[in-house]
């Protein structure tokens, strides 16, 4: 006799996809044959990770329409199979299975756009932060604070793209007849969660590169050479942006 796990791995295959029906014979036929009960399960299962889908990337579902959102949601259910339980998980490699979607390559800003949805979603569940300790900075010697390593709140992303991905997404609000304010990029998008709403601003290239060498764990030093600071004044006041508007609430002394 098979072992549970192997029968409840192989019936969670045949739940996914058709194609792994004959996996499960198990289960029996009664009022309704075997695949028919099956295609039951089916059903439920994808409508509710395209309903999960559509929460997370309603503007996405917007510019394509029904049918093909459906039928993506579909394939990318097949690729990337929930993982968990908790159905907030499940659109996160959604920008990248679009990226790939041969069917989305005439709407070369689709990935993009998920992709900013996504970080929305991520930033309105991610964990709140306590703002910077001004103090323990301040007892680091000034000789050392290149070596310093600062931390983003845990509820701010970067998302990058040549297309104007934050035009589209406040074009296709519910309000909005989903015309865009500008047709051109690039947009390097910090979304960020301070309090209680997502807030989302279009960031210049050396404040963008900054953020983003500090997202990566770079020093100060190495995070201001990267974003091309050249000018010590400068400098301070894009540091002391962030820290004021509680993207940057942490750091590493040296």
């Amino acid at each position: 006799m098979a072992s549970l796990a192997r029968l409840q791995a192989d019936f969670l295959a045949a739940v996914v996809d058709a194609a792994n029906a004959d996996r499960a014979p198990a289960i029996r036929a009664g009022s309704l044959g075997a695949a028919q009960r099956l295609a039951v399960y089916r059903r439920n299962l994808h409508a509710n990770w395209r309903a999960a889908l559509e929460d997370t990337h309603p503007v996405v579902a917007r510019l394509v329409g029904g049918a093909f959102f459906g039928e993506a949601a579909r394939l990318y259910a097949l690729a990337h199979p929930s993982p968990s339980g908790d159905l907030n998980r499940f659109g996160e490699h959604f920008g990248a299975f679009l990226a790939e979607y041969p069917h989305a390559q005439d709407v070369p800003y689709l990935a993009d756009v998920a992709r900013l949805e996504w970080a929305w979603h991520a930033c309105f569940h991610a964990a709140t932060a306590m703002p910077l300790d001004f103090a323990a900075l301040g007892a680091v010697p000034a000789e050392r604070h290149g070596e310093i390593r600062f931390s983003l709140h845990p509820a701010a992303r970067l998302v990058e793209s040549v297309h104007p991905i934050l035009a589209i997404w406040e074009a296709n609000q519910p309000e909005r007849d989903g015309t865009p304010d500008r047709f051109e990029g690039p947009d390097r998008v910090l979304v960020h969660r301070p309090d209680l709403d997502v807030e989302m601003q279009i960031l210049d290239a050396p404040a963008f590169a900054f953020l983003r060498a500090v997202r990566d764990g770079q020093t100060f030093e190495a995070a201001a050479a990267s974003a091309g600071f050249e000018d010590a004044q400068a400098l301070g006041a894009t540091l002391q942006r962030f820290v004021a508007s509680r993207v940057i609430v942490a750091f590493a002394a040296p």
